[in-house]
Protein backbone atom coordinates (compact mmCIF):
# COMPACT_ATOMS: atom_id res chain seq x y z
CA UNK A 1 0.00 0.00 0.00
CA UNK A 2 0.91 3.58 -0.59
CA UNK A 3 1.34 5.96 2.69
CA UNK A 4 -0.53 9.22 1.86
CA UNK A 5 0.64 12.69 3.78
CA UNK A 6 -1.89 15.77 3.48
CA UNK A 7 -0.79 18.97 4.27
CA UNK A 8 -1.55 22.59 3.98
CA UNK A 9 -1.82 25.82 5.29
CA UNK A 10 -4.17 26.30 8.70
CA UNK A 11 -6.50 23.46 9.31
CA UNK A 12 -6.67 22.82 5.61
CA UNK A 13 -5.33 19.23 6.25
CA UNK A 14 -7.09 18.29 9.25
CA UNK A 15 -10.87 19.87 8.10
CA UNK A 16 -10.03 17.56 4.79
CA UNK A 17 -9.13 15.14 6.70
CA UNK A 18 -12.19 14.73 8.70
CA UNK A 19 -14.45 14.76 4.94
CA UNK A 20 -12.70 11.86 4.02
CA UNK A 21 -13.28 10.09 7.60
CA UNK A 22 -16.87 11.05 7.39
CA UNK A 23 -16.95 9.72 3.75
CA UNK A 24 -14.93 6.96 3.72
CA UNK A 25 -13.89 5.84 7.18
CA UNK A 26 -10.86 5.72 8.83
CA UNK A 27 -7.92 5.45 6.61
CA UNK A 28 -4.96 3.62 7.21
CA UNK A 29 -1.38 4.84 6.42
CA UNK A 30 -3.22 8.53 6.37
CA UNK A 31 -1.46 10.88 7.98
CA UNK A 32 -1.71 15.15 7.98
CA UNK A 33 0.25 17.92 8.71
CA UNK A 34 -1.06 20.88 9.27
CA UNK A 35 1.30 24.44 8.99
CA UNK A 36 0.62 27.24 11.36
CA UNK A 37 2.55 30.40 11.25
CA UNK A 38 2.70 30.15 15.20
CA UNK A 39 4.90 27.01 14.67
CA UNK A 40 6.16 27.71 10.99
CA UNK A 41 9.96 26.72 12.69
CA UNK A 42 9.21 23.25 13.13
CA UNK A 43 6.80 22.18 9.95
CA UNK A 44 10.00 21.07 8.21
CA UNK A 45 11.05 18.46 10.70
CA UNK A 46 7.35 17.74 11.53
CA UNK A 47 6.27 17.27 7.23
CA UNK A 48 9.70 15.00 7.00
CA UNK A 49 8.87 12.61 10.15
CA UNK A 50 5.12 11.98 8.49
CA UNK A 51 6.46 11.17 5.01
CA UNK A 52 9.82 9.19 6.38
CA UNK A 53 7.11 7.14 8.55
CA UNK A 54 4.90 6.78 5.50
CA UNK A 55 7.81 5.43 3.66
CA UNK A 56 9.06 3.00 6.11
CA UNK A 57 5.61 1.57 6.82
CA UNK A 58 4.65 1.47 2.87
CA UNK A 59 7.93 1.97 1.01
CA UNK A 60 6.60 5.02 -1.02
CA UNK A 61 4.25 7.92 -0.58
CA UNK A 62 2.10 10.51 -2.05
CA UNK A 63 2.18 14.35 -0.38
CA UNK A 64 -0.79 16.20 -0.69
CA UNK A 65 -0.80 19.51 -0.70
CA UNK A 66 -3.03 22.60 -1.11
CA UNK A 67 -1.27 25.69 -3.03
CA UNK A 68 1.73 25.37 -5.49
CA UNK A 69 4.63 27.60 -4.40
CA UNK A 70 3.37 27.99 -0.82
CA UNK A 71 5.37 26.31 2.13
CA UNK A 72 3.59 23.15 2.50
CA UNK A 73 4.19 22.93 -1.28
CA UNK A 74 7.70 23.46 -1.01
CA UNK A 75 9.02 21.53 1.83
CA UNK A 76 7.53 18.74 0.12
CA UNK A 77 9.12 19.27 -2.51
CA UNK A 78 12.24 19.25 -0.60
CA UNK A 79 11.30 16.00 1.20
CA UNK A 80 10.54 14.34 -2.68
CA UNK A 81 14.34 15.19 -3.79
CA UNK A 82 15.70 13.83 -0.99
CA UNK A 83 13.90 10.43 -0.51
CA UNK A 84 12.83 8.26 -3.54
CA UNK A 85 9.45 7.02 -3.82
CA UNK A 86 7.75 10.01 -2.95
CA UNK A 87 5.74 12.03 -5.14
CA UNK A 88 4.01 15.04 -4.35
CA UNK A 89 0.31 16.46 -5.74
CA UNK A 90 -0.72 19.99 -5.53
CA UNK A 91 -4.26 21.30 -5.48
CA UNK A 92 -5.44 18.92 -3.29
CA UNK A 93 -9.59 18.86 -3.21
CA UNK A 94 -12.05 16.00 -1.94
CA UNK A 95 -12.40 13.86 -4.64
CA UNK A 96 -8.62 13.72 -5.70
CA UNK A 97 -8.58 12.19 -2.40
CA UNK A 98 -11.22 10.19 -2.28
CA UNK A 99 -10.75 8.46 -5.69
CA UNK A 100 -6.82 8.28 -4.72
CA UNK A 101 -7.65 6.38 -1.23
CA UNK A 102 -10.03 4.01 -3.17
CA UNK A 103 -7.41 3.14 -5.61
CA UNK A 104 -4.80 2.26 -3.47
CA UNK A 105 -4.30 -1.37 -2.78
CA UNK A 106 -1.22 -3.95 -2.88
CA UNK A 107 -0.38 -3.23 -6.63
CA UNK A 108 -0.62 0.32 -6.71
CA UNK A 109 2.20 2.45 -7.21
CA UNK A 110 2.78 6.41 -5.91
CA UNK A 111 3.41 7.57 -9.50
CA UNK A 112 0.29 6.09 -10.59
CA UNK A 113 -2.31 7.25 -7.42
CA UNK A 114 -0.73 10.61 -7.97
CA UNK A 115 -1.75 10.38 -11.67
CA UNK A 116 -5.40 8.92 -11.09
CA UNK A 117 -5.72 11.55 -7.98
CA UNK A 118 -4.73 14.79 -10.44
CA UNK A 119 -7.28 13.28 -13.05
CA UNK A 120 -10.02 12.85 -10.50
CA UNK A 121 -9.30 16.28 -8.66
CA UNK A 122 -9.71 18.09 -12.75
CA UNK A 123 -12.57 16.23 -13.15
CA UNK A 124 -14.76 17.32 -10.48
CA UNK A 125 -14.12 20.61 -11.30
CA UNK A 126 -17.12 22.49 -12.46
CA UNK A 127 -19.11 25.79 -12.57
CA UNK A 128 -22.87 23.71 -11.99
CA UNK A 129 -25.48 26.07 -12.64
CA UNK A 130 -28.95 25.80 -12.17
CA UNK A 131 -31.60 27.67 -15.14
CA UNK A 132 -34.53 29.21 -13.16
CA UNK A 133 -37.62 30.09 -14.81
CA UNK A 134 -37.34 33.70 -13.45
CA UNK A 135 -41.26 34.06 -13.73
CA UNK A 136 -41.76 30.79 -10.75
CA UNK A 137 -42.84 31.75 -7.91
CA UNK A 138 -40.95 30.73 -4.42
CA UNK A 139 -43.70 27.79 -4.06
CA UNK A 140 -43.28 26.44 -7.44
CA UNK A 141 -39.29 26.20 -6.73
CA UNK A 142 -39.22 24.73 -3.38
CA UNK A 143 -42.04 22.38 -3.80
CA UNK A 144 -42.00 18.83 -1.40
CA UNK A 145 -40.39 17.05 -5.10
CA UNK A 146 -37.68 19.47 -4.97
CA UNK A 147 -36.59 21.39 -7.54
Amino acid sequence: MVGFVLTGHGDFAPGLASSVEMIAGPQPDFDTVAFHEDAAGEYPRLLAAAITVALERCGSAVVFCDLMGGTPFNQAMLVSQARPGVEVVVGTNLPMLLEALMGRGDMSTAAGLADEAVSAGMTSIAHARLDVDEDADDDELFDADGI
